[in-house]
């Protein structure tokens, strides 16, 4: 636009960018992003933010716009690099001012002043941080506020690098600095009491309440990475112990605050800076545990009192927690002083540390004493491990939601994970006593069984002491008779039909599952199936469904599983499952039932037959349903994999969806293939191999193939895998429609691949060649130069050359002219002898016996070559036949006689032999056609056809007829004495062995 300055121009596409309407937005992203690589337009986006006339969108726009630069323009040797003279100049505009009046822009220009701080401080912005405390020690409340955001984020930054010099320089800049944060936070923290206190202004206290926590912050990243032997130094430890007091002063306060009803802001606040100091205490440990010992005492006693005694009357309104995530972090704290390595014997007898760990040992001895641990145990069960009326509301509102699973680190944010996880901590740590603690509830609830009448505050207590026996089922083993608890008192109380027992019911089933596993015999898993299939009928609460799916996979999920012994129950639990999966509405419960079906499909195998037609016919509804449900989806896949693996046939009814499903999963086109096609390809290569006869339908899907490949060689493997099983499956119509192609994309990829790479394609080269030879070797002659060549120059990776070598050996089996055509293209002087004197040196290189024979077929295939090529060579190829003879000749023990005959151990003669044969292409974990096609392709093998021993004597004969007797025997002699008398024990060479290398046999 004429007579508009750049700064206008950037200013207008800002304000564009900012609008609702996607056509104009569209416009603004394309000229800001023409402008990006301009110089001096970042130092304008500076000059707007700090422009506070402007609209506070536009700003924070920019500030947005500046940030995302400097992560792509900033660095040295970038591309298009910002020139050193507009970094200056950000640099300088940037800590010129600190009075940025709106709280999000603020951070905005917070955060991109750290990345520009990590980058280029300290050698290109060596004054950032003294100005930043220099503005700190304002008197002006919002500068004071503002250079505390920056300082914060910068230290972040700044803490987070890790090479060793950065280090070093984070932790001089902690030594110069640590006192002067620590005495701040201290400042602000007791000037924010005292304003509370004096009822001061509530604007003034706020703000006071965030200086401090932003100190707090700065402090924790000092504290963690800034001191290296933090009881080293006398302020670190008092800014631990002082952490201690000033949570206990925070707590009092909020609890103050929520008696009075104070406003939810200040009390979210205080709350934020509990949890920032809990945290630190807890990072702490875990990363200075040998720091932390000289206040273990003090943890211990501080955790326990807010948790478990007289302090957690603050956190609680009657029974219910009102501050979960103080607990978490208390409990979290006292697990992990528990489970330290570093406070273990071992460490005390074998490190040598400057802090005497016998202390931390003696400290946990003296605070955890029986009565103790009799008393956490017993507000663990009776107290945490209850269910609340929050819990139970969440149960009627959302069924789905409270039976999911809280798995992962959970205990890191949830207070019954967190509970159960360190109830497990007590256990390991001191068995003996936990283990009598619970089970002296474990009788009592034995000795109280449950009712119809029994009110709720029984079930829920019951509840609470069934869960604690399920946690730890490998620690309880010896102590409770688990088959006779289930038969006397828990089949009673799980028929209990009551609403309220239904906690029980749903408790009792997931106790089952979890003890099953452990001891449980094997002739009352029949009762445990009905058990688990009364409970998932439809006139039953969801939740309890839910935990019957779970128990029921993990009770089949067993070593001992018998799937004659479930099959009475395959139907019945098919449509029960079936039935739950049609109800339920959350993704993630669709997902864990459907994992349910396919463990069972997988357990049963063969069984599963006559009744996968409700499954097959509930999943395409299902996969429709799931459009927008990525990991459902994956669930479906991996379902119908194992549906197709134990039908072994593709039934009919099957068909029209299956081909979809791997169309759209393995579609690189389908935006959806990124989550679904490994599951995708693991389906369509089992489905290739269960499948009798190639259809139209089936061809199709091989569009799909080799773009994968061309994209990404993430799925190689299966791709090659899927490659060949398409070419045993219908060879002439694979290769002629799709044979081109893939040799030429194997080409192009051989160029950037890996050694394991180079060998997939090569084997299936082979496979080529092995099932269609006369079309394999026209497809594979355009890529038979690079490989005779790589035979030349490849010095090392034995796998790939043996891989090389069988491709030579099946190309000069199959047609000797086209092996001589494919030499004379390398572009070497006298190919063909070096590439038979490579083979020859590189032969003992290959360990696989089939491959050492194969390329014995082919060397002796040269024998009879007119050649005086081959004649320098023949010592060399008779030896490596030799060599190959004495690998494969065994002694045959099928006749049963005492004088066993020595017979090639790799001829066999009918398909009998074929379970006594190793296949050549793969090995299968199941039978499949495919497993049948490839042991077939063994028939036509020369390698599994041909007595090598028998062919090399015609061969020699065929030697001797055309030489005649007397060049026969000057080239025989040429051939090294022992190798000649160990040929002997096979073939009758026709000459003398002289006498004197009779022994040096042995030698």
């Amino acid at each position: 636009m004429e007579g508009t300055s750049p700064e206008q121009m950037v200013f207008q596409a800002l304000m564009a960018a900012c609008s609702q309407d996607t056509e104009i937005l569209k416009q603004a992203e394309q000229k800001l992003a023409e402008w990006e690589i301009q110089p001096g337009f970042y130092y304008t986006l500076v000059s707007i933010f700090s422009n506070h006339q402007v609209d506070v969108n536009v700003r924070w726009m920019a500030a947005v716009y500046l940030k995302n630069g400097i992560n792509k323009y900033w660095r040295k040797y970038a591309k298009n690099e910002i020139q050193a003279e507009e970094k200056s100049k950000i640099r300088s505009q940037l800590i010129s001012n600190f009075n940025e009046p709106v709280a999000q822009v603020a951070v905005q220009i917070a955060a991109l002043t750290a990345k520009i701080a990590r980058l280029d401080c300290p050698k290109e912005w060596p004054e950032i941080i003294p100005v930043l405390l220099e503005a700190v020690r304002s008197n002006d409340s919002l500068q004071q506020h503002r250079s505390l955001l920056v300082l914060q984020h910068v230290i972040k930054a700044l803490s987070s690098k890790r090479l060793m010099p950065e280090k070093k320089y984070f932790e001089q800049l902690t030594s110069e600095v640590y006192s002067y944060i620590l005495n701040l936070w201290d400042t602000y923290t007791t000037l924010f009491f005292q304003s509370l206190q004096e009822n001061g202004p509530s604007q003034i206290t706020v703000s006071l309440l965030e200086k401090a926590i932003l100190a707090l912050r700065i402090l924790r990243k000092l504290t963690i990475y800034g001191i290296y032997k933090p009881h080293k130094s006398e302020h670190c430890m008092m800014f631990l112990e002082a952490t201690f007091r000033r949570i206990g002063e925070s707590i009092e306060c909020r609890y103050e605050l929520k008696r009075r009803s104070s406003a939810d802001e200040l009390v979210e606040l205080i709350e934020k800076f509990i949890l920032k100091q809990t945290k630190i205490l807890n990072e702490f440990l875990e990363q200075h545990p040998v720091s932390f010992v000289n206040v273990i005492s003090t943890a211990l006693n501080f955790s326990f009192n807010y948790v478990f005694h007289n302090g957690a009357s603050m956190i609680f309104d009657g029974n219910v927690i009102n501050f979960p995530n103080f607990a978490i972090h208390c409990v979290n704290l006292m697990k992990g002083i528990l489970s330290s390595r570093a406070y273990t014997t071992f460490v005390q007898e074998n490190c040598s540390t400057e802090v005497d760990i016998a202390v931390a040992l003696e400290t946990k001895k003296d605070f955890f004493t029986n009565e103790r641990l009799s008393y956490i145990c017993e507000k663990i069960i009776t107290h945490y491990f209850l269910l609340t009326q929050q819990d139970l509301d969440m149960w009627i509102e959302d069924p789905e939601g409270f039976a999911a699973d809280d798995g992962g680190e959970s205990w890191k944010y949830a207070l019954r994970p967190c509970t159960e996880t360190f109830f497990l901590t007590l256990f390991s740590h001191f068995r003996t006593e936990v283990r009598c603690e619970v089970l002296k509830y474990i009788n009592k609830a034995q000795e109280n069984p449950l009712t119809a009448t029994s009110d709720l505050k029984d079930v829920i207590l019951k509840d609470a002491i069934y869960n604690a026996a399920g946690l730890a089922p490998f620690i309880l083993f010896d102590e409770i008779d688990f088959d006779l608890w289930f038969s006397n008192q828990l089949l009673a109380e799980v028929k209990i039909t009551t609403d309220t027992c239904r906690i029980i019911r749903r408790r009792i089933i997931w106790l089952i599952g979890q003890w099953s596993g452990v001891k449980l015999s094997r002739e009352l898993r029949p009762q445990v199936y009905e058990l688990c299939l009364h409970l998932l009928q439809q006139n039953e609460d969801m939740s309890v469904r839910l935990a019957s799916s779970k128990t029921l996979m993990m009770t089949i999920d067993d070593f001992d599983f018998s799937s004659e012994s479930f099959l009475p129950y395959l139907e019945p639990g098919f449509s029960a499952l079936f039935s739950l999966l049609k109800e339920a509405k959350e993704c993630d419960t669709k997902m864990n039932v459907l994992c349910t079906m396919s463990f069972i499909v997988d357990k049963m195998g063969d069984n599963i037959q006559s009744h996968a037609d409700n499954l097959i016919s509930y999943l395409p509804y299902l996969w429709k349903e799931s459009e927008d449900h990525n990991m459902l989806r994956c669930a479906i896949i991996s379902t119908l994999l194992q549906i197709v693996k134990a039908l072994y046939d593709i039934p009919p009814i099957l068909s029209p969806f299956l081909y979809p499903v791997i169309s759209i999963s393995t579609n690189i086109k389908e935006p959806s293939h990124i989550y679904l096609m490994e599951e995708g390809l693991e389906l369509w290569l089992a489905v290739v191999e269960n499948t009798s006869q190639i259809s139209q339908e089936l061809l199709q899907l091989c569009e799909n193939l080799l773009p994968i490949i061309e994209n990404s060689s993430e799925n190689l493997r299966t791709v090659l895998h899927l490659i060949q099983a398409y070419i045993l499956l219908s060879p002439e119509v694979y290769l002629q429609r799709f044979g081109k192609q893939v040799v030429s994309t194997c080409a192009y990829l051989l160029n950037d691949m890996r050694t394991e790479g180079i060998a997939m394609v090569m084997k299936l080269y082979e496979t080529m060649l092995r099932v269609e030879p006369t079309m394999g070797l026209e497809l594979l002659r355009p890529a038979l130069p690079h490989i005779f060549k790589q035979v030349y120059e490849n010095k090392d990776y034995p796998l790939v050359m043996s891989m090389y070598l069988a491709i030579l050996a099946r190309v000069l089996i199959i047609d000797q002219q086209v092996f001589i055509e494919a030499l004379q293209s390398i572009n070497l002087e006298k190919p063909l002898e070096k590439v038979i004197d490579a083979w020859i040196s590189k032969m003992p290189l290959v360990t696989q016996t089939e491959k050492r024979k194969l390329l014995s077929l082919a060397l002796g295939s040269l024998i009879t070559v007119d050649n005086q090529i081959f004649y320098e060579r023949f010592p060399g190829i008779l030896q490596n036949i030799c060599e190959s003879l004495n690998d494969i000749m065994k002694e045959d023990y099928t006749t049963g006689e005492t004088d066993n005959k020595v017979v090639d151990s790799l001829v066999f003669f009918d398909e009998e032999d074929f379970n006594s044969i190793m296949c050549p292409v793969e090995e299968f974990d199941y039978n499949t056609y495919h497993s049948e096609r490839c042991r077939k392709i063994c028939l036509k093998d020369p390698v599994y056809r041909i007595i090598l021993k028998d062919y090399i004597q015609n061969q020699l004969g065929t030697l001797k007829t055309n030489l005649g007797e007397q060049r026969y025997q000057t080239l025989m002699l040429t051939v090294d004495p022992c190798i000649l008398a160990n040929l002997t024990e096979y073939l009758n060479i026709y000459i003398a062995v002289p006498k004197q290398i009779d022994e040096a046999e042995d030698d």
